[in-house]
C-alpha cells in the first residue's frame, strides 16, 4: 500500500467511521498493526514486538479497526439490484473494443486464496492446492473495477465452483445475472447460463488460455482459441 493510500484510509476511518487515537496509540499505528495481521498474516505477539505494544493492546486495536473497516466495506461494496444489472453501462457503450461484443457483461468474477493460520485439527479443511492453509474468497467487480460482491470465508480446500455454489445457495442477496446477462469468469467456474468462461487445453487439443501465451502470435483457427 502506498503512503498516500494509507493516509487516505486512516483519514477516512477517523472522519467517517469513528476510529480514534488514544493517549498511547495513534490511528496510524492501529491501522498499521491491523494491516500487518490481515495483509501479512502476522501473529499478535510479533506485531506487538514490532510496534512496542502489549498483545492485549494489539488485540484491542485490531478489533477497533476491524469494526470501522466493516462499516467502510458496507459503503464501498454495494451489491447491484436487478434493475441496475439490466442497464447497459455508458462506459461499455462508448468502448468500441468491447461493444457490442460484450453487450451482456455485468461484471467479472474470480477467487483469491488468503493465507490463514488455523488449529491443527482444522488444517485438512483449509489446506489448498498450493500447499498452504487459506480462505478461498470470491469477489465480483464491475466495469470500473469496483467491488460489487464478496463471499468471504470458504475453506481453502474448496474449489472455486464450490464457493460459487455456497454463495448462491446461502445468500439471498447474491446478484444472479438476468437471463441475457453474464459474469466473465475463468475456467475455475462453470460455463453456463449467467457465467461466461474460457476454454482450457484438453487431452486432445492445446488451447492458449492466459494473455501472456498470446504474445507468441495471434490465435490459431480453432474455435476455442479464437473465443479466448
Amino acid at each position: 500500500m502506498s503512503l498516500g493510500c494509507f493516509r487516505t484510509l486512516c483519514d477516512s476511518l477517523e472522519t467517517n467511521y469513528g476510529l480514534r487515537s488514544t493517549l498511547n496509540v495513534r490511528i496510524e499505528e492501529s491501522v498499521a498493526m491491523f494491516l500487518r495481521i490481515c495483509g501479512h498474516n502476522e501473529v499478535q505477539r510479533d506485531v506487538g514486538l514490532r510496534f512496542g505494544k502489549t498483545q492485549e493492546t494489539v488485540k484491542r486495536k485490531f478489533f477497533e479497526v476491524l469494526k470501522a473497516t466493516e462499516l467502510l466495506a458496507c459503503d464501498f461494496i454495494i451489491t447491484p439490484r436487478r434493475q441496475e444489472l439490466l442497464r447497459i453501462p455508458n462506459r461499455l457503450l462508448m468502448d468500441s473494443k468491447y461493444w457490442p461484443f460484450f453487450s451482456g457483461f455485468v461484471g467479472e468474477m474470480d477467487g483469491v486464496h488468503i493465507c490463514v493460520k488455523v488449529k491443527p485439527e482444522l488444517q485438512e479443511m483449509y489446506w489448498n492446492r498450493h500447499g498452504r492453509t487459506s480462505f478461498n474468497n470470491m469477489a465480483i467487480c464491475d466495469l470500473n473495477i469496483l467491488f460489487t460482491y464478496v463471499w468471504n470465508g470458504a475453506p481453502g480446500s474448496c474449489h472455486d465452483t464450490a464457493v460459487l455454489t455456497m454463495a448462491q445457495d446461502n445468500d439471498a442477496e447474491f446478484p444472479l445475472p438476468p437471463a441475457d446477462k453474464y459474469y466473465v469468469v475463468d475456467s475455475g467456474y462453470p460455463n453456463k447460463q449467467g457465467f461466461l468462461a474460457l476454454y482450457r487445453s484438453s487431452r486432445n487439443m492445446f488451447v492458449r488460455y492466459h494473455m501472456l501465451q498470446f504474445h507468441n502470435g495471434p490465435p490459431s483457427q480453432n474455435k476455442q482459441e479464437l473465443f479466448n
